[in-house]
């Protein structure tokens, strides 16, 4: 069975709530997309409309390798649409406020499974009909995990340990399988010469990374610095990826303990538990229940879920109270999360003949999540293992988030 065969394969429509006002000072864009992730678009609208990045405002990441759709605005942008190889940004009015991630409803989803055997369509259905009954664990994904995913650390579990160093390099020295073509040479070559700053400073191109590398030749060894000058969005992404990856922890950990029957499905950082069955007491309890991601902020609900974390970090040489991080304009998000949902209209197409796999056939998924969860949870689910290479990738974006 496979995902993402082509772009179309993986459709992803944004449900934002957009202050529509046609006095408004921001102009509103529909913005589609294939093969090109969201940060892409963006930089490519800055040149399109003649403004500056500060003025651009969107809800979430959209997947690389698929077709989405999604609300974009503009403070003063002109009453036009812009457009580029593989994206378009419609106008379509204006509002008085906006987009942002509190505005995001959530997204509807419309994925295309290829090379399915016939002998699997009793248990694709099988498994469909179990999930509107269960539903599934609200789980982080893959990409949330950006290059961690790929056998790396955890920039935030350096950083909160004061390692600096080692921090920066997992930021701009390790490059990984799924990197661009641009970022894998940068950071192949700042894992090469590490320490070699004005050697670096000359050969780079002019990117990010050779901001921070120029920083260090400037204060040598002050790789805490350095790590404040890391972008703000790429900062951000890597702080929460740790928290997501313990949150997932112990959600994991409390439906093996309390769900009877389950099924355990390996991803790239840990394990996937997933109820097979509930009893009416396990339903009411895991539907219930929500989990803080962990950082000196969180603000507990019981001795319960604090013991929970603190156990899990202890393993990882942590503790609550100094689980913070030592930056200037950067600092650990404190929210919850659901433990369990259900996804809207879920349903499921007819099995037809596969045009682009022979002798196979291929189905189509109709459903709909909240804000912040991952498609590609509930796929993982129907293909009861970890998706074929490609699949899981969204370059360090939130797919559909």
């Amino acid at each position: 069975m496979k995902l993402k065969s082509q772009p179309e394969d993986f459709i992803v429509v944004e449900e934002n709530q957009v202050a529509w006002d046609e006095g408004g000072a921001f102009a509103v864009y529909r913005v589609t997309k294939t093969s090109l992730n969201t940060l892409d678009v963006v930089n490519a609208m800055v040149d399109a409309l003649d403004t500056t990045r500060s003025r651009i405002s969107y809800s979430g990441l959209k997947d690389r390798h698929a077709y989405t759709e999604q609300i974009v605005t503009v403070l003063h942008g002109p009453r036009r649409s812009v457009g580029g190889e593989n994206w378009k940004a419609e106008y379509a009015g204006r509002a008085k406020s906006p987009v942002k991630p509190a505005t995001l409803i959530g997204n509807r989803f419309t994925i295309t499974m290829r090379a399915v055997r016939q002998d699997e369509v009793a248990g694709i259905r099988e498994i469909i009909e179990r999930v509107r009954v269960t539903g599934v664990p609200n789980y982080f994904d893959d990409q949330r995990f950006g290059s961690a995913r790929h056998g790396q650390g955890f920039f935030a579990r350096s950083a909160v340990r004061g390692e600096w160093e080692e921090a920066l390099r997992l930021t701009i020295g390790c490059p990984a399988r799924k990197d661009s073509a641009r970022d894998k040479r940068a950071r192949s070559m700042i894992r090469d010469n590490w320490g070699k700053w004005p050697k670096l400073a000359k050969e780079l191109p002019w990117t990010h990374e050779r901001a921070i590398v120029q920083y260090l030749v400037e204060h040598p060894g002050d790789y805490h610095g350095a790590c404040n000058r890391v972008d703000r969005h790429l900062m951000g992404l890597m702080l929460v990826a740790y928290q997501s990856w313990l949150w997932n922890q112990v959600a994991a950990e409390y439906l093996r303990e309390k769900v009877k029957s389950i099924e355990e499905l390996q991803y790239s950082r840990g394990t996937f538990v997933y109820p097979l069955a509930l009893t009416p007491e396990e339903s009411a309890d895991i539907h219930s229940r929500d989990f803080p991601v962990p950082c000196h902020r969180t603000e507990w609900k019981n001795a319960d879920e604090r013991a929970r974390f603190e156990r899990l970090l202890a393993r990882e040489g942590l503790t609550i109270e100094k689980f913070k991080v030592d930056l200037d304009k950067h600092t650990f998000r404190a929210f919850r999360r659901p433990l369990m949902l259900r996804p809207g209209g879920l349903s499921i197409g007819g099995f037809e003949p596969d045009p682009m796999n022979q002798g196979l056939l291929h189905f189509r998924l109709n459903f709909s999540l909240p804000r912040g969860s991952f498609a590609t949870i509930l796929i993982k689910s129907i293909q009861r293992r970890k998706m074929v290479e490609g699949e899981e990738d969204a370059d360090g974006e939130d797919s559909g988030e």
